[in-house]
Order: C-alpha cells, then sequence, then structure tokens
C-alpha cells in the first residue's frame, strides 16, 4: 500500500467543502458502491484497497475504513 497516496486522500476528504468535490480528482476513484453496499461510497487507494464511507450530510461522512476487496 502507498501510504502517502493514502495520507493525500485523507487530507483531501478533510478539505473538501461539499460531498460532490470528492469526484474532482479522477485519480482517486470516487464511487458509489452497489449491491448490499448501496448508500456506501469508495475511494481507489491501490488496485484491491479502498476507503470506505457513508454520506451523512454535504460537510460530514462516517464510518470511514481501509478496507482489502479481494
Amino acid at each position: 500500500m502507498e501510504p502517502d497516496r493514502l495520507t493525500d486522500m485523507i487530507a483531501f476528504i478533510n478539505a473538501a467543502v461539499a460531498f460532490d468535490h470528492l469526484s474532482i480528482p479522477p485519480n482517486f476513484g470516487f464511487h458509489t458502491l452497489t449491491g448490499d453496499r448501496a448508500g456506501e461510497y469508495g475511494m481507489t487507494v491501490t488496485k484491491n484497497w479502498r476507503l470506505t464511507f457513508i454520506k451523512v450530510d454535504e460537510q460530514t461522512i462516517s464510518n470511514l475504513n481501509l478496507e482489502d476487496y479481494h
């Protein structure tokens, strides 16, 4: 895993002023989860590692997790 990328991603999330700003840098791979994870969101850290979270409101997320999808 790339700790610098993870640090950059968390700093970006923290600095975002609105939820839709999370999709601005395409290299972070912001996406909506589906299936039994509907209502959750993810950002790509590496090929199989994701930051996942739930939107509370336009400026707040919760349940931030680092997950291995495989």
